[in-house]
């Protein structure tokens, strides 16, 4: 049976817990509207740039473009959009389990990695793969800029290099407050025909380019790179400021919980005590009225 002063001392500690998650619940919440509204504010921006690169791609076939070149594939890099931080719910090992299964479907492929967040850098770390390029502390304020050395790398290693033949990005997908989703898309080799949804209904004609279609392809591509991945790690914000704020309620909750169950056995244990004293005195005050 535990004392008296061991109870009251788990039932300080939790509640010193309970007043830390709630102030990361709070914190979370005013986190999350923020990142909430900066993904929907980018989402017009990364659907423009990609019905205006399905708009262009629709007419390369006429000269030849790496961008969109079909290869055998040997080795896919992967872009893996984590957290930085824990204690945001089951987010990232949702992620990293989508992630599992997809390299398990492809065992004949090699995979390398950019990571953006540590906790992906640490899963590729663990699991000994290879590991091209690393960014951590990406700010939830931060602009494109902070990105940038991920896209350049997988222009590099798939259009220059050639090492790779297929380049995905994992993310987490902020859907709502309750939910979001661990989602995989591929980057490279472009598709256009995966593009024609994000084109214009009924949109028809022809177009004139200035200076001519390579050339605004050229510095286009780079550029729908770069907005895809940082609009993805908007999303992941998104994902990871709701995952922490539902996971921290949940804590309060528990916590709450937790409170109650220990001082309802405080008031009995100090019941049973004091019982027990009144128990001895009156058999010690009939023990001498007796004598």
């Amino acid at each position: 049976m535990p004392s008296l002063r061991s109870i009251r001392s788990r039932i300080k500690s939790v509640k010193n817990t309970r007043q830390i998650t709630k102030a990361m619940e709070m914190v979370a919440s005013a986190k999350m509207k923020k990142a909430q509204k900066r993904v929907l504010d980018a989402r017009p921006y990364a659907e423009k740039i990609r019905e205006l690169l399905h708009r262009i791609a629709t007419l390369e076939k006429a000269w030849p473009n790496p961008y969109f070149e079909v290869r055998p594939v040997e080795t896919i890099g992967i872009v893996l959009v984590s957290t930085d931080r824990g204690l945001c719910g089951p987010i990232n090992s949702n992620l990293i389990r989508t992630l599992s299964r997809f390299m398990k479907e492809r065992p004949d492929v090699k995979f390398e990695f950019v990571t953006i967040g540590r906790k992906g850098r640490d899963f590729v770390r663990r699991a000994g793969l290879p590991l091209t390029g690393v960014i951590q502390g990406v700010k939830d304020k931060g602009g494109i800029a902070e990105i940038l050395p991920a896209s350049q790398v997988v222009v590099q290693e798939f259009a220059e290099k050639r090492n790779w033949q297929e380049v995905w990005v994992f993310y987490t997908q902020f859907v709502s407050i309750m939910t979001q989703k661990p989602q995989f898309e591929k980057l490279l080799p472009i598709d256009p025909q995966s593009l024609a949804g994000h084109a214009i209904a009924g949109a028809t004609g022809d177009y004139l380019y200035e200076p001519d279609r390579r050339d605004i392809l050229d510095v286009l591509i780079p550029r729908y790179f770069e907005t895809i991945i940082f609009h993805r790690v908007l999303e992941n914000f998104a994902s990871e400021y709701s995952a922490r704020m539902m996971a921290m309620k949940n804590a309060t909750a528990n916590a709450k919980e937790v409170i109650y169950g220990l001082t309802l056995t405080y008031n009995k244990l100090r019941q049973a005590n004091i019982t027990k004293e009144i128990s001895e005195i009156s058999s010690g005050a009939e023990a001498i009225n007796q004598g």
